[in-house]
């Protein structure tokens, strides 16, 4: 016992052996009982350490596992926003690529929804059924690094539009998305351009980011005609004004761009209302 404690006993008047009793229950008690603490103390850091590394690196791959996209499923009308979907068909990201995408993006409630829940939802959104029922043109373009989860994702897509009018959907490579996305451009509409440009190489990202994909998908039936005719088109990009040329039934496609099914499903699907000519392209024109 330290001095302090004898100390203390000594300044206490009382039966010397309830003194020695005293004194022998606290050295029990205490510092028996300090010492076991101390082992305790020891070991316990240690397993505490190990538990939080282990529970770090749980939390870490449970993060990468639920939160990181493993798929896209870019949505191009006017509006143009990328949903992520995540390894168990989760949306876990919303994003807009224009204003009115992003607009579209935040009043959306979908993060964690399945994915086929969420688009349905979207579907049903009273802009986009406008947009759809002025015969807007809606493209949907979905992408990912895991094949066997695309084509899943695709036919769920193709499953879900089947029946509506002006919306096609295509398979994409999701290297290109990064292209897309340096461009300022979502994917879907990405593709688009990349098809647009094959026809004439002289129109730029700038000149159809802001277009809708009604425009793009008429400018590209165009180009394509004057192609085919062995002609080239001095009309310039922009809207129609008032010129409608729908693509009528949607056409859900497989390729191993989206671009490519671009052009086909335009030309299929517009021949009865080519005869109509395309008049009212003047030059570059933004007006979405």
């Amino acid at each position: 016992m330290n001095e302090k404690w004898k100390n203390a006993f000594n300044e206490i008047h009382a039966e010397p052996e309830l003194k020695q009793s005293t004194m022998d229950y606290l050295s029990d008690r205490v510092y028996s009982r300090s010492g076991r603490e101390k082992k305790k103390i020891f070991t316990v850091p240690r397993f505490a350490a190990a538990a939080v590394c282990l529970a770090a690196v749980l939390l870490f791959g449970g993060y990468r596992l639920y939160f990181i996209p493993t798929a896209f499923i870019s949505v191009d009308i006017n509006p143009s926003l990328e949903l992520g979907i995540n390894r168990f068909d989760r949306i876990v990201s919303v994003e807009g690529y224009n204003d009115d995408g992003q607009e579209l993006a935040d009043s959306l409630n979908i993060r964690f929804m399945n994915y086929q829940d969420a688009l349905e939802q979207l579907l049903a959104d009273d802009t986009i059924e406008e947009l759809l029922s002025k015969d807007g043109v809606m493209s949907l373009t979905v992408a990912g690094d895991n094949d066997t989860q695309n084509s899943e994702i695709l036919e769920h897509v193709e499953s879900c539009v089947d029946g509506r009018q002006n919306i096609h959907c295509h398979s994409g490579d999701s290297e290109e998305m990064h292209s897309a996305h340096e461009s300022g451009m979502s994917f879907g509409k990405y593709e688009a351009f990349l098809k647009l440009q094959e026809l004439d190489p002289s129109i730029t990202a700038d000149d159809v980011k802001d277009l809708t994909m009604h425009e793009i998908f008429d400018l590209i039936e165009e180009y394509s005609e004057d192609h085919n005719n062995g002609g080239t088109s001095s009309s310039g990009i922009g809207s129609q004004n008032g010129q409608s040329n729908s693509p009528g039934d949607n056409t859900c496609t497989r390729t191993g761009s989206g671009t490519g099914s671009g052009s086909g499903t335009g030309s299929g699907t517009n021949s009865g209302t080519d005869s109509t000519g395309h008049e009212g392209h003047h030059g570059p024109h933004h007006d979405r």
